[in-house]
């Protein structure tokens, strides 16, 4: 299994540290889906509808896609794994460093994987033309929309361009978009209609409203697809909490992103200029966390920060990095602030 940001349970009294492993939305989760879910609890007596279909009709509503076409998961987690094991490509093509899981998942059915190496010295640019060269009928292209840990997001005309030969080879690209809501600029997206059937666009709420605890994803698809997705996932992929919190963020969310955005901006470029200044090379990209090449290697830094209550994301286990990155999230204006302090008592 891989390692992931987010181990706040590892540490003595959670509540009281800072975690900058995990990019949350540091203004989440919103009032309007907290109160969703503790209404929800009226319904824990009872099994949730197993085919989520309140959420299904309000995501239609909110993406525009019909709801056959949808079909929601534990987390985006739960749908990686569901749809490898539907699908169960050929062989599956990637970069790295990228998320890990994706690769792990691949490995543990079987599937042969390739990835192509990104170069921090070209700043982890995509090598666009040699995937699309490579790709081959039963193919599975998956992109990272912005690419995690580096934060560099496809344009519009790379993702055009990869979607272009996997439909002209026979092959199936998946987009993972689950950090799209928060970047700055807008990333690219490949949503549109009619759909491209060897399409597939994995969203989740988990990044954008603070809901990880609640595991919700969704997955956009062609129909046929979906319904092959479905067949690997449990009864139940969801429980009544989660779906209700996710349905309000659909109903209620968007002034509450368009606000978290522009925050983010601001709280974004302060935070890089303010690492930038104690000796942290931070490479450009559009998401909201960072990757870092850290003047101390990331077991010491990780180290130095516990009296501070602070977590990083060390960055060794991704392929292609080693010790001397860091991915630290962007926070609030304040928690930065707390990050920066803690620096300085350590130079």
């Amino acid at each position: 299994m891989s390692l992931h940001g987010g181990r706040i349970w590892e540490r003595d009294d959670p509540r009281s540290w800072v975690d900058f492993s995990a990019n949350i939305n540091p203004w989440g989760p919103p009032l309007f889906a907290v109160k969703a879910a503790r209404r929800a609890l009226a319904w824990i007596d009872r099994y949730p509808d197993g085919e989520s279909r309140s959420l299904r009709e309000a995501l239609e509503r909110a993406t525009g896609r019909d709801r056959r076409g949808i079909v929601v998961g534990n987390g985006a987690g739960d749908l990686i794994r569901a749809l490898f094991a539907s699908l169960r490509p050929r062989r599956f093509l990637t970069v790295e460093p990228t998320f890990a899981e994706y690769g792990d998942v691949a490995r543990s059915l079987a599937i042969p994987v390739r990835a192509f190496p990104l170069d921090a010295a070209e700043g982890f640019a995509f090598p666009v033309e040699a995937l699309c060269d490579v790709l081959d009928e039963g193919d599975l292209l998956l992109a990272c929309q912005p690419n995690n840990p580096t934060g560099r997001a496809w344009t519009e005309g790379e993702l055009e361009c990869l979607l272009k030969a996997a439909e002209a080879r026979g092959a199936l690209l998946v987009v993972d978009e689950c950090f799209l809501n928060l970047t700055v600029p807008a990333a690219a997206t490949l949503f549109r209609h009619p759909w491209p059937k060897g399409l597939f666009l994995l969203r989740a709420f988990t990044k954008d409203f603070a809901l990880p605890g609640l595991r919700v994803g969704y997955l956009l698809a062609s129909e046929e697809a979906v319904g092959r997705v479905r067949a690997f996932l449990q009864p139940w992929p969801l429980n009544c909490v989660g779906e209700a919190a996710a349905r309000a963020c659909l109903e209620e969310g968007g002034p509450f992103l368009s606000r978290c955005r522009k925050r983010l901006a601001s709280a974004r470029q302060a935070f890089s200029e303010g690492l930038a200044a104690r000796g942290f090379a931070v490479f450009p990209g559009a998401a909201n966390y960072l990757l870092c090449r850290s003047p101390l290697d990331g077991k010491t830094l990780q180290e130095r920060l516990v009296p501070s209550k602070i977590l990083v994301r060390r960055c060794h286990t991704f392929p292609g990095l080693d010790d001397g990155f860091v991915r630290l999230a962007v926070r609030s204006e304040e928690e930065n602030g707390r990050f920066i302090e803690a620096l300085d008592a350590l130079f």
